[in-house]
């Protein structure tokens, strides 16, 4: 195995493990009885701090403030929508939700994009990517469907979970117009800053308890913000060394190490219509992947 290929691995292990590992990390902050907006501020402080180390020590530091005003303002919006809302909105889910659900939305994301690049940008996809995206949205419903009392519907998680994937979608174009000629760790370093200055804007609104949730939950919360951080970094590096189809083929898998984290940890399992809706969203995302 050549120098390169090796290195491909590396990255590629880091990227998947890490996006694995987020959610779970997450959700374990949860257990332990911090609040969604204080495991989100805290978890992408540390993101951006190691983020921005790592950029630093590459000798990119001063692409940061090089940014001219259009190219900030784009930043700071793609961190408010990525790196601010969309987690939050994905642990305020995940106070009633499994790990899984949520990391398996977070791997529907390229089809957020394809849409948003669609209905904002007038990119027009062939019938075969119009039939993938409707068949991941199909896909994420049956994991969603709930059987009670009142029948068989969609929770409020699942409104909340979906409602993530426009927001990707136009961060996503956002930075497509804004920021194509940035270099990528510049584009995560200022995304990952700009999501954590927008949450710690939200800390007067909601009862945060920083503190208690660091006591309750600080292991925890290390790995989350360190799986974002190194999710960040090795996404890039990845995409660097192979076809971008490729790589998001490979990282789409991640969601089926945060079934088993959970399934391990936490005991969760889940239904037959569940797995089905499980296998349909991965199939379709590796086939959105393949044809982009």
């Amino acid at each position: 195995m050549s120098a390169i290929s090796s290195r491909f691995l590396a990255w590629t292990c880091l990227a998947v493990g890490a996006l694995g590992a987020v959610p779970l990390a997450k959700k374990l902050a949860l257990e332990a009885g911090g609040t969604p907006v204080a495991v989100a501020v805290l978890t992408t402080g540390v993101a951006a701090g190691l983020v921005l180390a790592w950029v630093i020590a590459r000798g990119h530091g001063g692409r940061l403030l090089d940014l001219d005003r259009r190219s900030a303002l784009a930043v700071l919006a793609v961190g408010a929508l990525g790196s601010g809302a969309v987690p939050l909105m994905g642990l305020l889910a995940m106070t009633a939700t499994s790990a899984s659900n949520r990391a398996l939305f977070q791997s529907a994301y390229p089809v957020a994009t394809a849409a948003a690049a669609w209905l904002l940008l007038g990119e027009r996809p062939s019938w075969i990517t119009r039939g993938l995206i409707v068949l991941v949205c199909g896909g994420l419903a049956l994991m969603n469907v709930e059987g009670g009392g009142d029948g068989i519907g969609l929770g409020w998680p699942f409104w909340l979970l979906l409602g993530t994937l426009p927001l990707i979608g136009l961060a996503d174009v956002i930075a497509k117009k804004a920021l194509d000629d940035r270099r990528p760790e510049t584009v995560a370093a200022g995304r990952v800053v700009g999501g954590f200055c927008v949450l710690l804007l939200a800390l007067p609104w909601f009862d945060a308890r920083l503190v208690e949730t660091v006591r309750l939950a600080a292991p925890t919360l290390a790995v989350a913000g360190l799986g974002m951080a190194i999710f960040a970094i090795a996404l890039y590096q990845v995409f660097d060394r192979t076809r971008a189809s490729i790589a998001a083929s490979l990282i789409a898998l991640a969601p089926v190490l945060t079934l088993a984290g959970e399934a391990w940890m936490l005991d969760v399992s889940l239904t037959l219509l569940q797995w089905c809706g499980f296998a349909v969203v991965l199939a379709g995302v590796i086939g959105l992947a393949r044809r982009a």
